[in-house]
């Protein structure tokens, strides 16, 4: 009896500890994407970042909107992080990962679209010194 229990605990318990790990291998990237607070604009979230990968123009419903992608936020991500502003340059939001979630909602509607451009770009058109 006292091997039968053994072996249920373990069949159990192995399973539960690799999803635990398995979640919390996830949780690392995400802590690092993960703006603070102090990221309120294009200019603290280029401090934060540090090394941005690119930036984005989004013509959406017709309004304009800027992105800047960073390090993916999950361990196996189809796209990065991407942090979302306004025309003014204002944060309004970020997705963990731009490949499977396609967030803040308002800027990719269906008829969204998505152009690369520089990051002295970006600068100049939201106010910014490049």
């Amino acid at each position: 009896m006292r091997r039968l229990l053994k072996i249920i605990a373990i069949s159990i318990g192995v399973p539960i500890l690799l999803l635990i790990g398995c979640v919390a291998v996830d949780r690392i990237p995400y802590f690092r994407a993960k703006p603070p607070r102090s990221v309120v604009d294009v200019s603290s979230c280029l401090a934060w970042l540090k090394k941005p990968k690119d930036a984005y123009r989004i013509i959406s419903g017709g309004n304009t909107y800027y992105q800047i992608t960073g390090p993916a936020g999950r361990f196996a991500s189809s796209g990065l992080a991407g942090y979302t502003f306004d025309s003014r340059g204002h944060f309004i939001g970020w997705s963990i990962d731009i490949g499977d979630f396609k967030e803040p909602a308002e800027v990719f509607e269906d008829d969204a679209r998505r152009e690369k451009i520089s990051l002295d770009e970006l600068k100049m058109a939201v106010g910014q010194q490049p």
